[in-house]
Order: C-alpha cells, then structure tokens, then sequence
C-alpha cells in the first residue's frame, strides 16, 4: 500500500483551496477606510509639516567681526584655565611607581591598625 493513493491526493488537493480561499478572503477589501486610519491620515492631521514652510535662505551669522569676538573670548577661557594650578601636567619627580609603592605602604599600615592584638 502506498502513500500515493488517489483519494489522499484528492484531499490534499481539497485541503489546500479551501486554505488558499480563505487566505484570499482575508485580503479582498470592502472598499471602506478603517477608522483608525482616516483619523490619522495627513489631509486631518494639522500638525503635519508644509514643504512651503522650509527656509530657503540662511540666518547664520557670517561676520568675521562676530568671529573673531567668539575666538578671542575662547582663547582668553583658555588662558584662564591653563593659568590655574590644577590644570599643570604632575612632575617627573612623582612616578608611577614611587606612587604605588606609598599606596601599598598606606594599605599594609591600615590593615595592622585593624588587626586583632
């Protein structure tokens, strides 16, 4: 006995229209816009940006003059930060191991201070 009988193709075949019938139906439209969509469609919605209302031109500021004011006050910000004492680089004297060193002194100190006696 085989898979291939007629009768199973016959129902196979039965199977697979009535699926695609109701696949089909579910994609024909009736002809009337959803709510939904009709309140958010772009003729009601006010908000919606007018391409009539993009500038054309341009309001930024070309002067030179204007220009030159702002870099002066950035290099006079720059001076000022620069002359404060906490802006200067670390000295040579102070190296990376020199640094560790004390922090390692420091941590064995703190742990005998709380060591049972």
């Amino acid at each position: 006995m085989g898979l291939n009988r007629p009768g199973m193709t016959f129902m196979r075949l039965a199977a697979l229209a009535t699926i695609l019938c109701f696949g089909l139906a579910g994609c024909i439209s009736t002809g009337e816009t959803p709510e939904w969509f009709a309140e958010r469609s772009a003729e009601n919605d006010e908000g919606y940006p007018s391409l009539r209302g993009v500038p054309t031109g341009t309001d930024a500021n070309t002067s030179a003059a204007h220009w030159a004011a702002i870099e002066a006050d950035l290099l006079a910000t720059r001076r000022a930060m620069q002359a404060n004492p906490r802006s200067q680089p670390a000295t040579s004297t102070e190296s990376p191991a020199e640094f560790l060193e004390e922090a390692r002194q420091d941590l064995e100190e703190t742990r005998q201070s709380h060591a049972p006696n």
